[in-house]
Formats: structure tokens, sequence, C-alpha cells
């Protein structure tokens, strides 16, 4: 894996992409599976991008975490997913930050 971000991560999400039409119930799995390998993916990269940010922001003598920046980001979540959207969120960010205690 590269050590640089893709620029295409600084773009704004596009419109979110039809779902495929799937043909059986294994089709859909298989779909569902690659979904989720693709998801746990991007959150181990998140987890680990999201720690690099947390150790120059000490190293800088500042706070760990950025509350104000977390409640954007749970915000975009509850913009595009509803509700579940935060607890969506939420535990992305617990898991990439640790824990606040």
């Amino acid at each position: 894996m590269s050590n640089t971000v893709d620029a295409s991560l600084d773009a704004a999400p596009a419109s979110t992409p039809a779902a495929p039409v799937v043909a059986s119930i294994e089709e859909g799995r298989r779909a569902i599976d690659a979904i989720d390998a693709q998801l746990r993916s991007l959150v181990a990269t998140r987890r680990d991008i999201s720690r690099q940010i947390q150790a120059l922001r000490t190293a800088d003598g500042g706070p760990r975490v950025q509350h104000a920046r977390e409640n954007e980001i749970i915000a975009a979540w509850a913009d595009d997913l509803g509700p579940r959207g935060v607890e969506i969120a939420l535990a992305v960010l617990t898991l990439c930050r640790g824990s606040l205690t």
C-alpha cells in the first residue's frame, strides 16, 4: 500500500451510485461480501491516517482529538444515512481514534 493519499479522496462525494441489480441470492451475497471487504480496507486505511494526524497534532502541542471536526464527520454521516449514520460514524470514530478516556 502506498504511503500517499489518493488525490481523489479530496473530491466531494458524488451522489450515491445506484445499486447493481442482482439475479440471485448468491450473486447478491457475493456483491455484499465484496463491498464489505472494501469497507474493511477503507476503515483500516482511515484508522492509520487518523492515528498519524493524532500524532502530528499532539507533537505540535495540540489535543489528540478535535471535537468540532468529529461533529462535522458525524453530521455528514447523518446527512447521508440518517440516524443510523450517526451510529456508524461514532463506531468509525471510536475505532480510528481510540477511546476518549
